[in-house]
């Protein structure tokens, strides 16, 4: 069973372990950890019975016109299940703004767009 929690009260970086694999440059350790603990929303999924983490989403929000969805992973062994879909579904629920932007990669289109997004143009600069 899959249990999704709005906490990162007992989270430890070694649950994070693995994560962040498909970026496409080696982030430093502790990097997934950094980013969650400063998210203004975060959702995890945890396997029950092997209290592993599963996935996660993480969100930036002001609160009132706009959020920006800037994460969400699940781990490969796991996909296929609704476990994607669920945690987009509840940051979204949660989120209750205006607007809800995101960034993913092309294959990922059409997962977004059965959730109710719309392509849209978007600029970026990366250090």
């Amino acid at each position: 069973m899959i249990e999704y929690s709005d906490s990162l009260a007992d989270l430890k970086r070694a649950d994070l372990v693995g994560f962040l694999a498909h970026w496409d440059f080696q982030p430093p350790e502790g990097t997934l950890f950094e980013m969650l603990s400063r998210s203004t929303r975060v959702i995890l999924a945890r396997d029950t019975e092997s209290a592993s983490i599963c996935g996660y989403i993480a969100a930036l929000s002001d609160g009132v016109a706009c959020a920006y969805i800037s994460a969400v992973e699940v781990r490969a062994e796991y996909r296929g299940r609704g476990i994607g879909t669920k945690l987009l579904t509840q940051m979204v629920e949660r989120l209750d703004v205006f607007g809800i932007y995101l960034s993913c990669a092309p294959a990922m289109v059409p997962f977004y767009v059965a959730a109710g997004f719309s392509p849209g143009m978007a600029m970026s600069k990366r250090r």
